[in-house]
């Protein structure tokens, strides 16, 4: 008989799937592994500490994350174009006289009162301004560098927006209702990828990457990040599984539950970060024919159709919101300092690119080589900021990160792909890369700048996802793995997975409440 991944159906299923499909939120909770388990309480017990501890603006860009999403909860969808000053275009909104007054708060101090004293201390103007109504009278607030992003991640917190409208919350308290409703969308949405994996322990790679301190604390303060983040890991998790993972029983299976969700985040990807829409070239990958029971190539028709058209509209989309958006690269320029705003120019930078590809090579390469470890550093603990610029974790933290994805690598079964296909997803990986250093390189370096400013090492927390698939194609296989050995490195992945998030917890404590340790 043929043999078809995509469609199968696990041997005992019978009367008993029936009554499972009428339940399908009851069986997914009896089936929660000790994986996702863990996850859910290490993402939702940190990322409610961060959402909690970080005073408010301290997050990366999160005023302006905090205007645009209560721009999308207004019903702002588009990006909105403000008068034109000093011969540049601005964008931005109507936000609430509240949310401005208490955002001169944010941020770390210009001047220390000394070094013996807490870096964060209570001061009563800023207790003041945080009681005040949310729905106070609105201003005009330029936030050029969020206007950009649509309103598909700001979801969460536009909900969350709307909640403390009905509850007649005080700004201060409906800031922290955003980042809390984020957090629990993020562990939703990246368990789901966990999940997904759960019997094999490439699964423990996912973890890893899910509960990097960057990602967990990006989750607790407001930003796009936590709903982007999410979507991409589970979005390269799925098709993970659908590709190269191998079940129990040696068969690839991929329900239907798998493709859905895939398909619904491919959906999304273009109007989460554009960047993020290479990632939909990965679909190419499937599996779209099979061969019968009489030898000949079929082609996968349920398969296809599906694909394709979400292929489609993501692609409309993309295309419908890069017009509606091209007008926010020319206003970038207001974000570097005032003898550089003028050489934003994303035109003529794209032209010297164009003409001159040699040195834009070179340029990538020299950025790589100057700010790598920057990167690093903002890749494994990014927490926000901090006297002197961004505060990092721990670096035992990011070893400890290292070692699960290591054991998760070393553990993790596969079967073989075609060779095109590996090759494909390296390509579409190092293709993703290049998108974010290009897209800052264009709209947010001055021209001809000989080095690409702007990139994070956070902006990568997802691809890590696709890296290690490659990785695990690649390397070679343990042969014997003994239930014992697979019990204890788990035992080892959960201890490290919670101390490289209980060092970067204790050290955000320690610089930013305990006296003398942020001079």
């Amino acid at each position: 008989m043929s043999h078809d991944p995509i469609a199968e159906t696990s041997p005992d299923a019978g009367v008993a799937s029936e009554n499972q499909e009428r339940r399908p939120v009851r069986r997914a909770l009896d089936r929660l592994d000790r994986t996702t388990s863990v996850f859910i309480v290490l993402s939702l017990l940190f990322g409610g500490f961060f959402a909690l501890a970080v005073p408010i603006g301290w997050g990366p860009d999160e005023t302006a994350h905090f205007d645009r999403a209560y721009q999308v909860a207004s019903g702002g969808f588009a990006p909105e174009r403000l008068p034109d000053s000093d011969g540049l275009p601005q964008y931005g909104g109507r936000v609430p006289r509240s949310a401005v007054d208490l955002v001169r708060y944010a941020g770390p101090p210009r001047q220390y009162r000394g070094a013996w004293q807490p870096l964060v201390q209570q001061d009563p103007a800023f207790a003041a301004a945080a009681s005040r109504p949310l729905d106070s009278p609105l201003v005009v607030t330029a936030f050029p560098n969020t206007a950009a992003y649509s309103p598909v991640a700001y979801l969460p917190a536009a909900a969350a927006v709307e909640i403390g409208r009905a509850l007649d919350l005080s700004v201060g308290h409906t800031w922290t209702l955003m980042r809390l409703v984020q957090v629990l969308l993020y562990t939703v949405v990246a368990g789901v990828g966990v999940f997904a994996l759960r019997r094999n322990p490439f699964r423990w790679v996912v973890l890893a990457v899910a509960l990097l301190p960057t990602a967990v604390y990006q989750s607790g303060v407001v930003s796009a990040d936590a709903v982007t983040n999410a979507v991409v890991l589970t979005y390269l998790a799925l098709l993970t599984r659908v590709l190269m993972l191998t079940p129990r029983d040696d068969r690839p299976v991929a329900r239907r539950w798998v493709l859905g969700i895939v398909l619904a985040c491919a959906l999304v990807l273009p109007l989460l970060k554009p960047t993020y829409a290479i990632l939909l070239l990965l679909l190419l990958a499937l599996p779209f024919t099979r061969r019968d029971e009489d030898g000949r190539r079929r082609v996968r028709r349920n398969l296809v159709v599906p694909v394709a058209s979400v292929v489609v509209v993501a692609a409309v989309a993309l295309l419908w919101w890069s017009r509606l958006s091209a007008g926010t690269a020319d206003a970038m320029g207001w974000l570097r300092q005032p003898s550089q705003r003028h050489l934003v120019q994303p035109g003529n930078q794209l032209a010297f690119v164009l003409s001159h590809p040699v040195d834009a090579v070179g340029i990538g390469l020299r950025t790589l080589l100057t700010l790598d470890w920057s990167y690093v550093s903002s890749f494994f603990g990014q927490l926000g900021y901090a006297p002197g610029g961004n505060l990092s974790a721990p670096a035992l933290g990011a070893v400890c990160t290292l070692v699960v994805v290591g054991l998760g690598l070393a553990y993790g079964t596969r079967r073989r792909i075609a060779r095109w296909r590996t090759a494909g997803m390296t390509l579409v990986w190092l293709a993703s890369v290049a998108a974010v250093f290009g897209t800052l390189y264009l709209a947010f370096s001055p021209l001809r700048l000989p080095i690409v400013t702007g990139v994070q090492g956070r902006y990568f927390v997802p691809l890590t996802v696709l890296l290690c698939a490659v990785l695990l194609q690649l390397l070679p296989r343990m042969r014997r793995v003994t239930p014992t050995a697979l019990r204890r490195s788990e035992i080892a992945v959960f201890a490290l997975c919670a101390a490289a998030l209980v060092l970067a917890a204790v050290k955000y404590v320690t610089v930013m409440y305990v006296p003398g340790y942020h001079a």
